[in-house]
């Protein structure tokens, strides 16, 4: 009969691991849902400066995870199967991915966007580029005769 000190420090040290891991993808997703639910107040400097926290605390989770991961591996599977924490850490994960998504779709509109933008912006400018500095203004009688 194996003897259940060591599954209960097992059992211990993977709860603790959960626990740090939970905290940190909480953290990633209190992020996303300051970014998401912002109305327009984020500033690229802002959103830059969101970005890398959560680049560096995704980086923090999968070092826990990598821990976690490997201390579960050598343990009994088991009595895992009923594990809340489990749960939870997946929860919040899903909410993660569910924000993800919706950050991406975000994304992706600004950016179509701005290409729509730009490219106005560059029809514009190859308009005026067509008209040509005039010598004096009464050669065509307008007034635009200084446009470059």
């Amino acid at each position: 009969m194996p003897d259940p000190a060591p599954q209960q420090q097992t059992r211990e040290e993977i709860d603790t691991l959960l626990q740090r891991s939970i905290k940190r993808y909480e953290n990633i997703l209190t992020l996303f849902t300051a970014i998401n639910s912002e109305t327009g107040d984020n500033n690229p400097a802002t959103l830059h400066a969101r970005g890398m926290e959560i680049l560096q605390l995704q980086e923090q989770a999968a070092l826990a995870d990598h821990t976690l991961i490997m201390t579960m591996q050598e343990t009994n599977p088991a009595w895992l199967n009923h594990f809340s924490l489990l749960s939870k850490r997946q929860d919040i994960m899903h909410q993660i991915l569910i924000h993800t998504h919706s950050l991406l779709s975000t994304t992706n509109n600004i950016k179509s966007l701005l290409a729509h933008e730009i490219k106005e912006i560059q029809g514009g400018r190859a308009a005026l580029n067509g008209y040509q500095r005039q010598a004096t203004p009464s050669q065509n009688g307008g007034i635009l005769n200084d446009s470059r």
